[in-house]
């Protein structure tokens, strides 16, 4: 069905473009009989403005860019979500694009929200060091409000709310060494985004005080799939892990997965621990420990960092840094080790 513009409505009433444009609008040249006679056409006829134009008219789209890194997962809807309860309220709306942690369709998607005249951008970014030129266009050559969200770039300086990683790695690591266990796999996030390379960093930390092999440290790519296929190459060697760190909670989902398809029993024959948490960790069978990040409170402190650069556009203010706690949770997924 062909869209109706203000031209049909003047078409079909005989009267001038303008003429519909000024009624339609509530601004004043045209008689009171003649303006009521063009609006009753226009709702007979199905007519709608586009929100775009007319925000433009007005200076604002009020529109604000998301970039995330999947869909899939429970983490980013949960970030999403908080962000969209938080904006929707004061009249924004979100365009949320997905980037699937490919940086040149990252490039793409930025670009497109600068077309689209978003406000502000809120993005959860592919690599720590692709698109920083383009990113840094965005802040300094368009003005478009920044704000990144568990990861960053490094190099581009702006507002960023991120979980404690080391943190997070610390009390899991600690944790499993506390239950007697020494020899520990990693299935860890894609090398390269922030979160693969801060969470890898701070597993080898530990590295003298564990028994560990390059077999047992694998890129799970931060999905269910090559998490899966991962656990399975990891349990396949001679000599196996008493344990497996996991990475994300996505990648939990592969790995609990491949664990009932090669009937492994957790704790008794492999003990899983994850970092972040999700309803799966819950239901399965046993409980999985883990560590919690919350992707809530990262989505509104995000929001609410965007809305204020949005109200303080012409004042320059030091960048917020937020790094928020991590909460360890335990369950029934690490058994312990004696002697």
């Amino acid at each position: 069905m062909r869209k109706v513009t203000m031209k049909d409505i003047a078409n079909k009433l005989g009267v001038s473009v303008s003429a519909v444009s000024r009624a339609l609008s509530g601004k004043p040249g045209v008689s009171k009989r003649l303006r009521e006679k063009i609006v009753e056409t226009a709702k007979e006829m199905g007519y709608h403005p586009d929100p775009l134009a007319v925000a433009l008219k007005k200076g604002t789209t009020k529109t604000i860019g998301v970039l995330i890194p999947e869909l899939s997962g429970s983490f980013f809807a949960e970030v999403v979500a908080s962000m969209e309860k938080s904006l929707f309220h004061l009249g924004y709306r979100l365009l949320l694009c997905s980037t699937d942690d490919d940086p040149e369709k990252e490039a793409e998607q930025i670009k497109t929200l600068i077309n689209q005249r978003v406000e502000g951008i809120l993005a959860a970014p592919v690599y720590v060091k692709s698109n920083k030129d383009l990113f840094k266009a965005v802040i300094e050559d368009y003005k478009i409000p920044l704000v990144f969200f568990d990861r960053i770039v490094e190099g581009v300086d702006t507002d960023y709310v991120i979980s404690d990683n080391e943190e997070g790695m610390k009390a899991i690591m600690e944790y499993l060494i506390s239950k007697g266990h020494r020899k520990i796999a990693f299935i860890y996030p894609l090398r390269g985004t922030f979160t693969g390379e801060m969470r890898l960093k701070a597993f080898l930390k530990y590295k003298d005080y564990i028994e560990t092999r390059e077999e047992w440290l694998k890129d799970g790519h931060s999905n269910e799939y090559f998490a899966h296929d991962a656990f399975i190459n990891i349990m396949a060697s001679e000599d196996r892990p008493t344990a497996v760190v996991v990475g994300n909670n996505l990648m939990t989902l592969g790995v609990l997965k491949a664990a009932r398809e090669m009937k492994l029993k957790i704790p008794e024959e492999i003990s899983i621990i994850s970092f972040d948490d999700a309803y799966w960790n819950e239901i399965f069978d046993p409980p999985i420990t883990c560590v919690k990040q919350d992707p809530q409170q990262i989505g509104l402190i995000a929001a609410t960092i965007l809305l204020n650069k949005l109200k303080n556009k012409k004042r320059e203010n030091q960048p917020m840094q937020v790094v928020l706690k991590v909460k360890f949770i335990e369950r029934s997924s690490v058994k312990t080790i004696r002697g």
